[in-house]
């Protein structure tokens, strides 16, 4: 078929299905986010966007036009907790036991006892 109306119907074919692919593609690395991190309740966004670029002839009339095709998909970054953190000359400290205060000491920072010494 040599011409063909462009459409909402049309894309999935255009261009050797490569839209459809990326379409499939962007959804399943959306789902596999929502799978993983499904109490993260800010939404994921697929867009496809067209960008329409006009090619006049020599009097100013529309000619033909690009039109050019993206796959974008958005998830949300993913975060860890905010650590306390004590800056040092040998670089930034942090306590895993006790993120919220780097100074708390914990069980692992008690020195060990001394052993006993036996009286004759």
């Amino acid at each position: 078929m040599a011409l063909q109306k462009f459409d909402l119907g049309i894309l999935s074919t255009i261009d050797d299905g490569r839209i459809r692919e990326a379409f499939g593609q962007a959804l399943t690395r959306v789902e596999h986010d929502l799978r993983d991190r499904s109490i993260v309740k800010k939404p994921r966004k697929i867009t496809i966007s067209l960008t329409l670029t006009p090619v006049p002839d020599e009097r100013g009339e529309l000619e033909s036009v690009w039109v050019g095709l993206d796959v974008k998909d958005n998830i949300p970054a993913r975060q860890t907790k905010n650590y306390n953190m004590r800056a040092t000359r040998a670089g930034l400290m942090f306590n895993e036991l006790s993120p919220e205060e780097v100074r708390q000491q914990t069980i692992d920072d008690v020195p060990a006892p001394k052993p006993i010494e036996k009286k004759a």
